[in-house]
């Protein structure tokens, strides 16, 4: 497997998929009672941008660098939502480095309560053990385990409510998913109530158009789709953009989504025609 997320920590998909996920466990710590958070793939929990991975893609200087860049007046004009994320990015390179950027497992602990739990899996030994190494919290365990064969011995959780955040290597995907429908498919059928997440590349829409139209045939209700393209449709670059699919939003997630997304897009566009943000229903009630 050539997939190692240092490549791309920090990037604009990651900066996305971050500040979404801590909007859907703010929404979720609206209610009293606690819940899961399970995330598929859990890479390294923490990143070094300074190190040559990310040097050598330098993907990060199109993401969160353009963000930690901004003026503080910028910051404080920003969303609720970006604010809380950036200052949470800045507590970690206040506490590590400046070289230091979070990955979801760390997101997920600032935003979860002491009632709350997760459950983490990473798959390849080598990164399983610097999130070994990077993450200590009794609230979170560690499994070096295949998500898709662990996922459906951890769900429906006993406390009932939860989140899965799904964002797998999509160099072992095939064109348009199939792999991840048919997980979606079977982990919805055993937790219908449960929300995920799923974070996918947009780099061809035809493929993408070919993966709603199977999520939408699946029968699924609810069906939230989040997108941002920094770059036109037609570009013929590594990653024209990223959409993050959510069964069973949270109240209002889809409002809080839509303007995270529209005040990120122009902050992070590689382009000065084209591209888009937008949230939009799949599927519906």
């Amino acid at each position: 497997m050539n997939y190692r997320h240092h490549f791309h920590a920090g990037n604009f998909a990651d900066v996305m998929k971050h500040v979404l996920l801590l909007q859907l466990l703010t929404r979720l710590n609206a209610k009293d009672k606690p819940y899961r958070y399970i995330d598929t793939h859990g890479g390294a929990g923490k990143y070094n941008l300074s190190l040559a991975p990310s040097q050598k893609s330098g993907e990060f200087l199109t993401g969160i660098h353009r963000l930690v860049q901004l003026s503080e007046m910028e910051k404080r004009q920003a969303p609720e939502s970006i604010q809380e994320f950036l200052k949470l990015v800045g507590k970690i390179r206040e506490q590590e480095g400046k070289g230091s950027y979070p990955g979801s497992p760390w997101f997920a602990l600032q935003a979860m309560r002491d009632i709350d739990k997760a459950t983490v899996f990473e798959m390849q030994r080598d990164v399983f053990a610097e999130l070994r190494h990077n993450i200590h919290d009794k609230r979170m365990g560690l499994h070096e385990r295949d998500a898709y064969e662990g996922l459906f011995g951890v769900i429906p959780p006993k406390e009932k409510r939860g989140l899965v955040m799904i964002d797998p290597p999509y160099e072992l995907e095939r064109k348009d998913f199939p792999q991840l429908v048919e997980l979606l498919q079977v982990a919805h059928s055993k937790w219908p109530t449960g929300v995920f997440a799923v974070w996918y590349p947009i780099k061809d829409r035809a493929m993408i158009d070919r993966f709603e139209k199977k999520m939408f045939k699946t029968g699924i209700r609810r069906q939230l789709v989040c997108e941002i393209c920094v770059w036109p449709d037609d570009t013929p670059v590594g990653l024209n953009g990223c959409g993050l699919l959510v069964i069973n939003p949270p109240w209002k997630f889809s409002e809080d989504a839509d303007q995270a997304l529209q005040w990120l897009f122009p902050h992070l566009r590689m382009s000065e025609n084209g591209g888009h943000a937008a949230v939009r229903w799949l599927v519906g009630e």
